[in-house]
């Protein structure tokens, strides 16, 4: 103690930082442990992602971004879509000279539209007006919430075709959205789940979207990183088949 005072030495803390609330019960208990051997003295911590400043807002910020965007978008898809078809507009529309793909693309490209223009509107009102930590390159970011939207555009026409009222498309809600928040390291780290439970959250898209927007947001990782091709690509593949689901299953459901 007498050494380290009469030297001016500061221990150097080494921290990665990602994560607010574990940097913070570490430095409790490395000062806790100077504090019982009666040394009380500041440390020098230095971080290689975030700062002394990043807080448990900024470490959620981008997973409820990707939350919000994924629920707004499948809750906004599914019921409008199931108005189209119970108004007869599906049906009118099918009896022009287009093609049944060429219709149900276009209300996917139109509802696709409208949810990237709601995803920029979240993110500028999380960056701007609620102040979440971002180093990353917004660009990015859109990237991530457009394939994000996809997924839940299609998702929400595939379990649309499943409703006949309003009320039973709601009841898929917590059907879908309550495991991916529970599952995708939005609230507990993927890799403190259970195995079994482990393994269902590698096959939600949100374990991908917020795995990402971390990675960009508090790491400032480029797009050109392994780990966020392998989030960007997965995150494609599963749009993909969400799409040719909800093709599938539309057409099958006119065709009967």
């Amino acid at each position: 103690h007498n050494f380290l005072l009469h030297h001016k030495i500061s221990p150097e803390v080494y921290l990665e930082g990602s994560q607010p609330q574990e940097v913070d019960i570490l430095l409790a208990n490395i000062n806790k442990s100077f504090i019982l051997k009666g040394i009380n003295i500041n440390l020098n911590t230095h971080y290689l992602y975030g700062n002394s400043s990043l807080n448990t807002l900024d470490y959620f910020g981008p997973a409820f971004i990707g939350i919000i965007i994924f629920f707004l978008v499948f809750v906004i898809t599914s019921i409008s879509f199931l108005r189209e078809r119970s108004q007869g507009t599906l049906e009118r529309l099918f009896s022009t000279p287009l093609s049944k793909a060429d219709i149900i693309i276009g209300y996917m490209l139109a509802f696709v539209i409208l949810s990237f223009i709601q995803s920029a509107i979240i993110l500028i009102f999380s960056i701007y007006v609620l102040g979440i930590y971002n180093v990353g390159n917004v660009i990015y970011i859109l990237i991530i919430e457009f394939l994000l939207a996809i997924s839940a555009v299609n998702t929400g026409i595939f379990f649309s075709v499943f409703s006949k009222t309003e009320f039973q498309a709601v009841q898929f809600v917590p059907i879908v959205i309550i495991p991916q928040i529970l599952l995708s390291g939005v609230i507990f780290p993927v890799s403190t789940e259970p195995l079994i439970l482990k393994d269902i959250s590698y096959i939600l898209p949100i374990t991908y979207a917020v795995q990402a927007l971390r990675d960009i947001m508090i790491k400032g990782e480029s797009i050109l990183s392994q780990q966020l091709l392998l989030d960007i690509s997965i995150l494609l593949i599963f749009s993909i088949l969400m799409i040719i689901g909800s093709l599938l299953t539309l057409k099958k459901t006119l065709d009967v």
